[in-house]
C-alpha cells in the first residue's frame, strides 16, 4: 500500500470516528437553524471532500475519471466486498 493511500484511509478513518459524537452534537443544535445549518454544512463538506479524494485515488489506480458532480446522481454499482454483494 503507498503512503498516500495510508493516509487517504486514515483522513477517511478521522472523519468516520467523528461522526457519532457530531450527530449527538447537531441534533442539540436542532432549535438553532443558524447553528444546525452551520453543523450541517461542515459535516457534509468533510463527507464530500473523503468522498472525492477516495474516487480519485480510484480513478489514478483503474483509469477512471469520474466527475464529483456525477457522484450525487450516480446508482453503485460496485462490488465492495469478496462475496460479491454490494454493501454501503
Amino acid at each position: 500500500m503507498h503512503a498516500r493511500d495510508r493516509e487517504l484511509l486514515a483522513a477517511l478513518s478521522k472523519v468516520n470516528s467523528k461522526i457519532g459524537s457530531v450527530t449527538v452534537e447537531l441534533l442539540t443544535l436542532q432549535p438553532d437553524d443558524a447553528a444546525y445549518a452551520a453543523g450541517l454544512r461542515t459535516l457534509g463538506r468533510q463527507l464530500v471532500r473523503i468522498g472525492v479524494a477516495l474516487t480519485d485515488r480510484a480513478g489514478e489506480l483503474d483509469g477512471t475519471e469520474l466527475d464529483p458532480f456525477s457522484l450525487l446522481n450516480a446508482p453503485d454499482t460496485e462490488n465492495h466486498n469478496r462475496t460479491g454483494r454490494s454493501e454501503p
